[in-house]
C-alpha cells in the first residue's frame, strides 16, 4: 500500500499552524473532519485516543518525522492526513529533532499488519536523502501529493 493511495491533496497540509505536538494531531484530524474521513461527532474520541497512545507510545522519529498513529474501531479502512511544519514541532523525537512533517494515521484494529507494512514504507520513504526537504519547500497539497506519487515511482 502506497501512501499516495491513501492521501489526496486536500488531505495535506503545507504549512501546519501548530506549535505543540497535541495542536499538530488536532489541526490533522480537523483536516480529515472537513473532508469527510471522519464524522464531526467523532472528532473529540478520535482526537483523545491519539492523546493516550502519544502518552504512552510517542511517535517522533528521527530526521524530523512525526508519525502519530492509532488502530481503532472508529474507522472502517486506513487514514491518513499528512502535514508539514518548517519550523518544527516538539515530538519527543529519538533524534531530540523537532517533527516537520507529520503523518497522522488511523487504522480499523484488523488492519494492524497492513498499518505496520504502511508505516514502514512511509519511514523508508521520508528518509530518503533530500525528499523532505522537498516536501519543506513545497507550498501546496498538490505540490507535496504529485512529489510523494513521483518518489513512490522511482
Amino acid at each position: 500500500m502506497l501512501l499516495s493511495e491513501l492521501l489526496r491533496p486536500e488531505l495535506i497540509k503545507a504549512g501546519l499552524e501548530a506549535e505543540k505536538k497535541t495542536h499538530a494531531i488536532s489541526e490533522l484530524v480537523d483536516l480529515l473532519v472537513q473532508y469527510h474521513e471522519i464524522p464531526m461527532s467523532q472528532r473529540h474520541a478520535i482526537v483523545e485516543e491519539f492523546f493516550e497512545n502519544e502518552a504512552v507510545f510517542g511517535s517522533g522519529l528521527q530526521r524530523g518525522i512525526g508519525l502519530p498513529h492509532i488502530t481503532t474501531d472508529r474507522v472502517s479502512d486506513i487514514i491518513c492526513a499528512l502535514g508539514t511544519a518548517p519550523a518544527g514541532i516538539p515530538f519527543a523525537s529519538r533524534d531530540d529533532k523537532p517533527a516537520r512533517i507529520v503523518l497522522l494515521t488511523l487504522a480499523p484494529k484488523k488492519s494492524i499488519v497492513e498499518e505496520v507494512r504502511m508505516l514502514a514504507k512511509v519511514e523508508q520513504l521520508l528518509e530518503r536523502p533530500g525528499f523532505a526537504e522537498q516536501l519543506l519547500e513545497a507550498k501546496t497539497g498538490d505540490a507535496i501529493y504529485n512529489l510523494i506519487k513521483a518518489e513512490e515511482a522511482k
